[in-house]
């Protein structure tokens, strides 16, 4: 029997509403064209019949294999419909290949019931179930006719994401889930899979739009591939790294600290992201590991896998880009001694980010957040001469991007002023300062 409670721990998976119709195989074209194992929850299986009614003709539950004929034929005759909220895993031809590494007993009995034509597969659930009327008329499962889907990563672009940003406050607001009762442990059962997984779970805030189709081709010849080992599963795999040696400034570093180089912005590259278990963080916490309390974001990383449908291994995009940030945020967590470090420069690169995009808003929300993540480093840890300047630049910077002022005066004239300090920080901080006071006569 395959093992589901593996394919629920290593991903990845989806998850689908009650009431809701899953996709198979998918357009072609589409990232979503896949075939499936149920792994929590149930669905039922209609067929049209005669008259053109949709008949009930069986129902699949854990362990089931479904989608495939779809998949490999491009012949649609069901409809695949959950009956309760329902977690499946996703088999795409990326996910085919990690099985026939890691699991090839479970490839060869996806691939035999593949080939299984699955009208003898739903009649001897019919049979098991003794009802003797599974092939009785139904109707059509709510909104099979329009296909609806938990929206992937690029679909939620399409539809605006209006409800699931909405869902993504309520959660920021609520809490995350809670990594220190008990529930670290692997559930005992299927079903508690659930636990692992709020229905209000997001990784991005309000307002978060997707930008899908958005890459740089171009950055692939300033960066080379290099071998990571995970701090989270242990597990090992490639990701890229920037030739520091060959970015050649475009233009000097602004009041905020950013940097411009030609043709190349290194915030596409700062955060790697594990493919395997979704763990990410900034490359150098990967090739100088630090002390890793992995309890503390189980939960978050259980629950991204199960709602996150990107390819990690695929090439990079500003979804991609988003994406690995927001997971870093998460994971920060588990770096105890650094997490308010880690935030901080995440939200500055986001807030970048946003800027790139023109999303005003996002922008002054994400510098908000890494104005007070910033100010939180220089409250509560020790710091050298220029890393002060340095945060205080920073503090100062993301304020005024932010659109608030916080003593922004004071944290640049202490970045002007501080002894032993370097003279690069301290004359921009006596520029950013003639800026401000100038602003300030001219209002």
């Amino acid at each position: 029997m395959i093992d589901v409670g593996w394919l629920a721990e290593t991903g990845p998976c989806k998850m689908f509403k009650s009431g809701q119709s899953i996709p198979c195989p998918g357009p072609s074209e589409s990232s979503e064209r896949a075939m499936y194992i149920l792994i929590v929850g149930k669905v039922d299986v209609y067929k049209a019949g005669e008259s053109g009614a949709a008949e009930l003709v069986g129902s699949l539950g854990p362990g089931d294999v479904f989608g495939g004929r779809e998949f490999f034929t491009d012949v649609v005759e069901y409809v695949y419909a959950t009956v309760a909220d329902t977690v499946v895993y996703v088999l795409s031809e990326s996910s085919f290949n990690d099985l026939s590494w890691a699991q090839p007993q479970i490839l060869f009995d996806v691939l035999k019931a593949a080939y299984t034509p699955l009208s003898e597969t739903v009649g001897e659930l019919a049979g098991e179930e003794g009802s003797g009327d599974a092939q009785k008329k139904a109707p059509a499962p709510k909104d099979a006719a329009k296909e609806k889907t938990v929206p992937s990563i690029k679909e939620t672009a399409k539809a605006k994401a209006a409800e699931k940003q909405k869902a993504a406050a309520r959660s920021k607001t609520a809490g995350r889930p809670d990594t220190t009762a008990a529930s670290h442990e692997k559930p005992d059962e299927l079903t508690d899979f659930h636990a692992f997984i709020p229905n209000d779970f997001s990784i991005y805030p309000e307002g978060h739009k997707q930008f899908p189709g958005i890459t740089k081709p171009e950055y692939a010849q300033l960066v080379y591939p290099k071998d990571y080992v995970c701090p989270f599963c242990k597990k090992e795999f490639m990701e890229y790294k920037v030739f520091r040696s060959k970015l050649y400034e475009a233009a000097p570093m602004r009041f905020d600290l950013r940097r411009y180089y030609t043709d190349f912005q290194t915030e596409w590259y700062d955060v790697i992201t594990c493919p395997h278990c979704y763990f990410s963080t900034f490359h150098n916490y990967f090739t100088e590991p630090k002390p890793l309390q992995a309890a503390k974001i189980e939960n978050e990383l259980t629950a991204a896998r199960a709602t996150i449908m990107l390819d990690f291994e695929a090439g990079r995009d500003l979804d991609f880009v988003f994406t690995a940030h927001y997971l870093a945020d998460f994971c920060a967590e588990g770096y105890r001694a650094y997490s308010k470090l880690i935030r901080s420069k995440l939200w500055g690169n986001l807030s970048w980010l946003y800027e790139d995009v023109e999303d005003e808003e996002m922008m002054r929300f994400a510098a908000e957040k890494a104005a007070a993540a910033y100010e939180a480093v220089y409250a509560e840890t020790r710091l050298s001469p220029i890393q002060e300047q340095v945060t205080c630049l920073s503090i100062s910077g993301m304020q005024y991007r932010a659109g608030v002022d916080r003593d922004m005066k004071k944290y640049l004239f202490t970045a002007m002023t501080i002894k032993d300090g370097d003279k690069t920080y301290a004359k921009l901080a006596e520029d950013f300062l003639y800026e401000l006071r100038k602003d300030e006569e001219n209002k």
